[in-house]
């Protein structure tokens, strides 16, 4: 799955919970707009009209009592001036001929009229607001979903018909009251007590409906508290969850992002450090997944290349390799430096070479070009070719520090002359030989200067040499020891570039196929390691062959012969006594210049 695909997921997740969480929060909003509904729009309405009933009824027990307070002044009750012992007919008589106490009665008859108009048309509007409340009830029943709240409803009608009975019978009893007048004071009395009676049932009921109604006004009160309760904390909830599952979904993402990237990386730095086992097992098949997959290709690709070149690094230097393989054009094309030319070879190795069997001999040449070739790579210098038991390197730029190839090479030279006794004693297990085992010696030829670097050969073989003067001058160098019975001679060139490292000057000569001379040395040993012998031997060689140069053939074989007194093995010292005695014995050249020309290589 695509990553973009896992984040869309999250999201929609997220988004599904909040829409769950909003589709409940709108239902619930809903269900109390319903309760809100029913009390707005029926419980209230009935309050009203209760109240409007309790109201009307009131009005009419007072127009009763005005009624009957009328009717008693009518009958005479309370006519002032009047006594009870008169007749009828006399109290008729009487208000005959009294003109104001005829025109109060009339009064009283005309208040009576308007007040028993008023109560009927009281009685009327407690009747017209019960079937209208009737009505509520059962316009509300029809439009209500919820069958609790129907069944609640319904019980409230029986009650407005109760009402409607009890306030027939109220009335009823009024009216009879008030319309009957010959009623002794007993009966009139028992009559109001039995209205007194009927208003009080008509006041419980009242108070029942009432006391309903206030139920259901708080039972719809409570279920809208309960819903919008229920939708604040679902809100919560949903909210709580979708951010809950956001963080864990969002950390498994990530974590499946982020773990194989830091196994990419890991793997990314240890390739760095050459370690190319590196395999990671791609854990998705999603873009990092693709990457994992590629970066797996890629090690098999650099593992192979890493095999290319460590198979052609046993045949050509491995940097020089790395360069072929990254298409250097500097490199391939040719390009003149200042170089160190290192040529090496072991004395007379054809003569000793036929004591050994072919195994043998094979197994003594690996065994010596790797004890020589190491010190070389490790030093930085780029082994050319070998020759049988030549070895050809050179020390340049950039495979080497600019400015450190003369000292590179002169180290690496004296060190491999320490090798050999190494070499020398491992002989008996190469070759298998206990008894008149050769000693064998190495030559070192050692040339700084200009040189051309860069492939040459055919289209289908080619070969990362050296060229030039110096590469020459080296091999001469090498061959040049035979003469002077060292082990190691190089250029003046050589000398003052190399540092830390002691030399002795040998000669100067002009090698074959050379028109300059140059002055050539042996090193010593590294500067640290000089001892006060090699010190004098120093100066005694630079005054022998300054006497050497000026003819002065006795003071330079005397001081030819102090060396050998310090260091009885000294072969130069020895070759150059030799050498002044043949020059006495034949003469020296008409136009002798001190220097030695070479007429072989």
């Amino acid at each position: 799955m695509r990553i973009s695909w896992k984040i869309f997921g999250v999201a929609l997740i997220v988004f599904v919970v909040m829409a769950a969480s909003s589709i409940y929060t709108i239902i619930k909003i809903f269900e109390i707009n319903k309760e809100l509904a029913s009390i707005s729009d029926v419980f209230i309405p009935l309050t009203n009209e209760l109240t409007k009933i309790d109201t009307i009824i009131l009005n009419e027990e007072l127009h009763v009592e005005r009624v009957e307070k009328i009717e008693a002044e009518l009958r005479g009750d309370r006519l002032e001036g009047i006594s009870d012992q008169f007749t009828k007919e006399q109290i008729t008589t009487a208000i005959k001929s009294d003109p104001a106490l005829s025109e109060r009665l009339t009064n009283l008859k005309q208040r009576l009229s308007v007040e028993l108009t008023i109560f009927e048309q009281r009685a009327q509007e407690v009747e017209q607001l019960i079937r209208h409340s009737e009505g509520v009830i059962k316009d509300a029943q029809q439009s209500l979903p919820n069958d609790a709240d129907r069944l609640a409803l319904a019980e409230l009608y029986p009650s407005l018909v109760a009402i409607e009975g009890q306030h027939g019978n109220y009335h009823t009893h009024a009216k009879t009251i008030v319309e009957t007048e010959e009623l002794t004071g007993n009966i009139r009395e028992k009559l109001e007590n039995q209205l007194e009676e009927e208003g009080e049932k008509l006041s419980v009921h009242m108070e029942a409906v009432r006391e309903q109604i206030a139920g259901f006004t708080e039972k719809s009160i409570q279920t809208a508290a309960l819903h919008e309760q229920q939708a604040f904390y679902a809100s919560i909830g949903f909210t709580a969850s979708a951010g809950l599952l956001a963080l864990i979904l969002s950390y498994l993402v990530i974590t499946g992002i982020l773990r194989p990237m830091r196994a990419l990386t890991d793997g990314a730095k240890r390739v760095q450090e050459g370690d190319l086992t590196v395999h990671i097992e791609p854990r998705s098949t999603d873009e990092i997944g693709s990457l994992t997959v590629s970066f797996n290709q890629m090690i098999e690709g650099l593992r192979s290349t890493e095999k290319i070149k460590e198979t052609f690094g046993q045949y050509l230097d491995p940097r020089v390799v790395s360069s072929l393989l990254g298409d250097n054009a500097s490199v391939t094309g040719g390009e003149k430096k200042v170089i160190s030319a290192y040529f090496s070879d072991l004395a007379d190795f054809s003569t000793v070479s036929e004591q050994f069997t072919p195994s043998g001999l094979i197994q003594v040449l690996n065994r010596y070009l790797d004890l020589m070739s190491v010190p070389i790579t490790d030093r930085s210098g780029v082994i050319d070719k070998y020759i049988g038991d030549a070895i050809m390197a050179f020390w340049a730029p950039p495979f080497c520090p600019e400015g450190d190839q003369a000292t590179l090479a002169v180290k690496t030279a004296l060190f491999n002359i320490k090798v050999m006794d190494t070499f020398q004693s491992e002989l008996p297990d190469l070759t298998g030989l206990r008894q008149n085992l050769p000693i064998i010696r190495q030559r070192i030829g050692i040339a700084t200067g200009d040189a051309v670097i860069g492939s040459v050969g055919s289209e289908k073989t080619k070969n990362y040499t050296v060229m030039g003067d110096t590469v020459n001058l080296g091999s001469r160098l090498e061959g040049a020891n035979k003469a002077y019975g060292t082990d190691i001679l190089l250029c003046e060139r050589t000398r003052n570039m190399a540092q830390d490292v002691e030399f002795r000057l040998v000669d100067r000569i002009q090698v074959l196929g050379k028109t300059e001379a140059t002055k050539v040395y042996t090193p010593l040993c590294e500067a640290s390691d000089l001892t006060d012998v090699g010190r004098e031997i120093q100066g005694l060689s630079d005054e022998a062959l300054q006497n050497y140069v000026e003819q002065n053939w006795q003071k330079a074989q005397s001081k030819f012969s102090e060396i050998l007194t310090l260091s009885p093995d000294d072969r130069i010292a020895s070759m150059f006594i030799n050498r002044i005695d043949l020059i006495k014995e034949q003469g020296a050249p008409a136009d002798w210049d001190g220097i030695w020309r070479m007429t072989t290589k």
